[in-house]
């Protein structure tokens, strides 16, 4: 239960978006009463909701793949908070390209073995920017 254990565990459940995992170790990941948060939908979704979601997306593109830059692991005790800048992009089956840079934040536990996520949550930077300052 150290940054090291946090790191291995999530980025092993998110190597599917790198074409290098698969979804059953996402989901897997996650605690069955996880919630979730997407920029792509503006509704908080539990872990069916937020399969059904992904597997819309996914049927729907050639290519989906989320970039982590800078990800930073935390642990408080049997608490994890994973954080990172993120980038969804990927390539429609019907048309065009999508980008969307976003931020990620996911809180984790230690369950005596392994860590499993509470919460995954990512929005988009102009959710955060957009008229921010009066003027």
């Amino acid at each position: 239960m150290d940054t090291q254990t946090l790191e291995r565990d999530f980025n092993n459940a998110f190597s599917v978006f790198t074409g290098e995992g698969n979804y059953e170790d996402f989901y897997g990941f996650f605690d069955p009463d996880a919630l979730m948060i997407s920029e792509d939908n503006p509704f908080i979704m539990d872990q069916i909701a937020f399969r059904d979601h992904m597997s819309f997306l996914a049927s729907n593109m050639e290519i989906l793949e989320w970039v982590l830059r800078q990800p930073t692991y935390q642990v408080f005790n049997d608490t994890g908070l994973v954080t990172a800048d993120l980038t969804v992009r990927g390539k429609p089956k019907s048309h065009g390209f999508r980008q969307r840079h976003s931020v990620l934040s996911a809180i984790c536990y230690w369950n005596g073995s392994e860590w499993r996520g509470a919460n995954l949550h990512t929005s988009t930077l102009l959710a955060h920017i957009y008229e921010m300052s009066p003027g």
